[in-house]
């Protein structure tokens, strides 16, 4: 099963970057996660998944590859559970555009198991409409996270030979970095991916001007029923 795609993020690459390497923010966007941790380069997790009537947990290891921080990465994973297994290889890759980043995907996975059986169609929706929804769960969790640390961060110093304000404390030098602020995130809407998945494969059912066709249609007919009457 091949997946490609691109999302563009409203974020600077640095942020972007930041964020997909904090197990926090990426359990929190991914649908059916229950455990995400981040040791030595590998992430280990375990995930609840349904793809159709068939549902159980993965557990399993991405491995990162090739880090060019904070351009590119690859990622080995492996999954396995009562539900059968995936493995895949993904490379992503991130660049700015405009005042925001582009990133880029490309991942080729090997499905077996009883979710194999549901049919490579569903597969695909399955998967298309999970990475669309972390992706965008993904884009709000960085907005918040950048409102966090801006909301902690001091104010900006006086110009240089600007006296500071009448009873303002001088500062001290060597004063320890604040901790990073407390950041409530955001979590994955999981009854929202059955729609998703739904709309996916109606969407690869019907092409998109066979689509654009019949809502023409149905919207011309409707107009002549109200004409009509």
């Amino acid at each position: 099963m091949k997946l490609a795609g691109d999302y563009l993020f409203d974020a600077p690459v640095r942020e972007v970057w930041d964020a997909l390497f904090d197990p926090a923010v990426l359990a929190a966007v991914m649908p059916g996660c229950e455990k995400l941790e981040l040791v030595d380069g590998r992430y280990r997790g375990e995930l609840n998944v349904k793809v159709g009537p068939v549902q159980g947990k993965f557990g399993g290891t991405v491995d990162l590859r090739d880090i060019d921080e904070p351009r590119s990465y690859t990622m080995l994973i492996d999954g396995r559970g009562a539900p059968g297994f995936v493995k895949a290889n993904a490379s992503v890759a991130l660049e700015p555009e405009g005042a925001g980043t582009r990133i880029r995907y490309d991942a080729d996975a090997q499905v077996g198991g009883k979710v194999a059986s549901v049919g490579q169609r569903l597969l695909e929706a399955s998967a298309r409409a999970i990475v669309k929804q972390s992706l965008e769960g993904l884009d709000e969790n960085i907005k918040i996270r950048a409102a966090a640390h801006a909301a902690q961060s001091p104010p900006r110093q006086a110009a240089a030979g600007t006296a500071p304000p009448a009873g303002a404390a001088p500062e001290a030098p060597g004063d320890p970095t604040p901790p990073a602020p407390v950041v409530a995130l955001k979590q994955v809407d999981q009854s929202a991916l059955a729609a998703n998945v739904a709309k996916e494969v109606v969407r690869s059912l019907i092409p998109v001007p066979v689509l654009i066709g019949i809502v023409v249609a149905v919207a011309a007919l409707i107009v002549w029923l109200v004409v009509r009457h």
